[in-house]
């Protein structure tokens, strides 16, 4: 079996077979954690095929250096966000709400996404200061590792690392 490393290698080389090997790792997986937070298989299965797709566009840009799980995570919540900002806008900003809808089922989605996100909230609000800094500007400010190392006076390695574990503190609400 082929390691995360050698497989992002292969996918940076264009290899289709690969990637493959790649999705069937990972999609079940990410498929589960859509689902639970968005309700909808549907949904979710559109939210993978957009992360796997940008994944495979976005190939040579990739580093098999480091954790391609983390990606992947990472990549779903923002493409989670992404769908449900969308689909916010449709249905209350543009008013395209049907005359008779179960709101029981958009209740129960927004509280669980509500107790998600604050979740998320409160694992990162209880980082060490260093690494929660490191992470939001690498999340929410897409500052590159390098552009965050310069701005802080630290080594490459160092905020790598930081993310890295900033990430495995959020793996908390997968488990």
């Amino acid at each position: 079996m082929s390691s995360d490393k050698q497989l992002i290698r292969a996918i940076k080389g264009g290899d289709t077979k690969s990637f493959e090997k790649l999705f069937e790792r990972y999609y079940d997986r990410y498929f589960s954690f859509a689902c639970a937070l968005l309700h909808d298989a549907d949904a979710a299965e559109d939210v993978l095929q957009n992360v796997f797709l940008k994944l495979w566009i976005g190939r040579d840009r990739l580093d098999e250096n480091r954790s391609i799980e983390n990606y992947l995570l990472v990549s779903v919540r923002n493409e989670i966000f992404d769908y449900l900002r969308l689909k916010y806008n449709q249905t209350v900003v543009r008013g395209e709400t049907p005359e008779k809808v179960d709101t029981s089922a958009d209740i129960e989605e927004e509280m669980f996404w509500s107790e998600t996100s604050d979740r998320m909230d409160k694992i990162i609000k209880n980082m060490p200061p260093q690494r929660q800094r490191i992470f939001m500007m690498s999340r929410y400010e897409n500052m590159a590792s390098k552009d965050i190392a310069d701005a802080l006076g630290l080594s490459v390695r160092t905020v790598e690392r930081h993310i890295y574990l900033a990430l495995q503190d959020l793996k908390q609400i997968i488990s």
